[in-house]
């Protein structure tokens, strides 16, 4: 809900498309800045707590813009606030929420677990554009804001009843900034697999999510001529193709491993977005984004359960921290150069160019042995 009011609120009060992607890139950046050391944090305090406090303020947050709206004083840096904002205390809580994982499951089912997790926020995907669409059609795109601060309230609520309780060697660590980066660090120097993943992660997604995220509404609203509704519902499609994804991994996983689901969704995802250059109705982009959705659980479900499975738990997150950098840090340059092209070349040159590199990182994956084994 944030993400498709945040990015049709800049088109309407700018119009412009570099704004959009800066205003995308900044709220992406903290990942950059503070991902590491969120992980320090993960690793050295209750993951419980962190999860709880994220919620508590990201709830807070949000409501500057419905605020500064009412109180006529919004602009582009209130939203850019407002955005780093939210996005600075997801860098706490996407990594504890991942380390806590292995605790709650034993590690037979952490596949299940990661499917259940994933299949819960793509069906959040699916639902949260929809609404999204019936809000902004009735009252308007500011009221959404409102409405996505009470999702974290109720997020507050179910983390809070979670039962869980750190082991004794997370319970008696304490915070030592510098120690714990020296550790991680050094971890991944000598973990080649688990350095390898992040860099192959990094360099996907920085061909994936610009066009995922700053060149879908601009395609909705320059090269179908739609708006906002029908760009919602194209975002509500990406939920269907995931949890039919979810399912086929279950599937999948009987007879290829992890490493191989995790680089044919690379494959998958790059090849379903380069298609986006022949697109010319809403009904079709509709369809093509929930079959290229399919290939995103591949991802982040068997990404998620190779780094379960390889990293120990103490360490778990900030390993999750560098994903999480790997992701969103690269999310935050790649829409900054997505709105920048967008002004030069067309959207749909900007689709098949990205999309064809993305696929070329899964080709590029099968190459190594450990992670294709994995």
């Amino acid at each position: 809900m944030f993400n498709i009011g945040l990015m049709w609120l800049v088109l309407e009060i700018t119009g412009s498309k570099a704004t959009m992607g800066t205003v995308a890139m900044v709220s992406y950046l903290p990942m950059l800045f503070f991902g590491l050391f969120a992980g320090v944090l993960v690793d050295a305090f209750n993951r419980k707590k962190m999860m709880l406090a994220a919620d508590f303020l990201r709830a807070l947050i949000v409501l500057i813009i419905p605020v500064t709206y009412f109180l006529n004083v919004i602009s582009i840096p209130i939203i850019i606030f407002t955005a780093f904002g939210l996005s600075t205390l997801t860098a706490v809580f996407n990594p504890a929420r991942d380390a806590v994982i292995p605790f709650l499951v034993q590690e037979k089912n952490l596949l299940k677990a990661n499917s259940l997790i994933q299949g819960s926020n793509y069906i959040a995907i699916l639902l949260g554009p929809g609404l999204a669409a019936a809000v902004i059609s009735i009252i308007g795109v500011v009221p959404l804001f409102t409405a996505d601060s009470v999702t974290f309230i109720l997020s507050f609520l179910l983390v809070l009843i979670i039962s869980y309780s750190p082991p004794p060697v997370l319970q008696n660590k304490k915070l030592n900034v510098v120690g714990h980066l020296k550790e991680i660090i050094s971890y991944i120097n000598k973990e080649k697999r688990v350095r390898y993943l992040l860099v192959l992660t990094a360099v996907n997604n920085f061909f994936i999510m610009g066009p995922a995220i700053v060149g879908i509404p601009i395609f909705v609203k320059d090269v179908l001529h739609k708006g906002a509704s029908s760009y919602a519902l194209v975002e509500s499609s990406y939920g269907l193709g995931m949890l039919l994804g979810v399912v086929l991994i279950h599937f999948l996983i009987r007879y290829i491993n992890l490493g191989k689901i995790l680089l044919i969704g690379m494959m998958f995802d790059g090849i379903t977005f380069a298609v986006v250059y022949f697109t010319r109705s809403i009904e079709l982009m509709i369809m093509l984004i929930s079959f290229h959705a399919i290939g995103i659980p591949f991802i982040v479900v068997a990404r998620t359960s190779l780094i379960q499975k390889w990293v120990e738990s103490e360490k778990l997150g900030r390993a999750f921290s560098l994903v999480n950098i790997a992701v969103v840090g690269m999310t935050a340059l790649t829409t900054g150069v997505t709105g920048l092209l967008a002004e030069y070349i067309s959207i749909q040159e900007i689709f098949a160019i990205f999309g064809t590199a993305g696929m070329l990182c899964g080709v590029a994956g099968l190459f190594y042995k450990q992670l294709r084994n994995g």
